[in-house]
């Protein structure tokens, strides 16, 4: 049975749904214990992870990577898990992929964060900052996304604003023309014929638009997949914007392993709750 979190014109209320087991084994998983709801944003799934009662918690919406082709949230489930041990509701989010691209995939996360901005309150007292924690890919989106403010989901049919407080990066490649050789069909353009949309889903387009973000990005020095220059990069340049941003090695950490709850729990944590 899954818990399914909604709200009506009466308030929030609860049901139960039945869903099939996701392999062929004849037992269910149970869901995490701190999983406390399951619904739908723009028809695409986020799992909301928290304590069970509400509280003064920090907010926190999450973003996989996937190589922007791919991937699934069901990759940070553990890190949300964690972070919801720690005292934080997690809204572990997503994004369309195989058949999302500029500006697709950035509304859907924009649409994610105004979910949570509207739906928080049912889980938390808290009026405190919203974080968007992302890896890889994901914190490519998420960090255009959280800097853009209100750019980006206009068309969602949930009406709050896109305020982001903070920003976790997870071993991110924040610079898109390093990857035009991949990137062409997720722009729909060739970088040398059309730059346009590829400046519009660039961080480093918007460093002037959200100076009161609060930036971490975390990376390990072991990536050989996106290289920890791509974090260095974005934080100088988020620096020389008058940015409060900070960089974490993790000291031989691989590109799966900056997701790791065991490394970056408590990093994120600390970063979340801090005043």
């Amino acid at each position: 049975m899954i818990v399914v979190a909604c709200s009506s014109n009466s308030g929030p209320t609860t049901t139960t749904t039945t869903v099939s087991p996701p392999s062929t084994n004849t037992e269910t998983t149970p869901a995490p214990a701190n999983r406390i709801g399951v619904d739908l944003v723009a028809g695409l799934p986020v799992e909301i992870y928290g304590p069970r009662e509400p509280g003064d918690f920090p907010v926190v919406v999450m973003l996989h990577g996937g190589g922007w082709f791919g991937g699934s949230p069901a990759s940070m489930e553990p890190l949300a898990s964690s972070l919801a041990s720690a005292g934080i509701v997690v809204f572990n989010s997503t994004y369309r992929t195989s058949v999302g691209g500029y500006p697709e995939s950035f509304d859907d996360v924009a649409c994610d964060i105004r979910f949570a901005v509207s739906t928080a309150p049912e889980f938390t007292t808290s009026t405190g900052p919203l974080t968007v924690v992302a890896h890889s890919a994901g914190a490519h989106i998420g960090s255009v996304v959280s800097l853009a403010g209100d750019l980006f989901g206009r068309d969602c049919d949930v009406g709050a604003e896109v305020v982001v407080d903070r920003f976790v990066g997870l071993a991110g490649p924040y610079d898109p023309t390093l990857y035009s050789a991949v990137l062409t069909g997720y722009f729909g353009t060739r970088l040398e014929e059309d730059s346009a949309p590829w400046e519009a889903g660039s961080p480093y387009s918007y460093l002037d638009d959200n100076p009161d973000l609060r930036m971490l990005l975390v990376h390990g020095t072991g990536d050989d997949l996106v290289p920890i220059r791509s974090s260095e990069l974005l934080a100088e340049a988020a620096a020389d914007a008058g940015i409060d941003v900070a960089l974490e090695e993790l000291p031989g950490a691989t590109h799966m392993e900056a997701r790791s709850p065991n490394l970056v729990t408590d990093l994120i944590a600390e970063f979340v709750t801090k005043p």
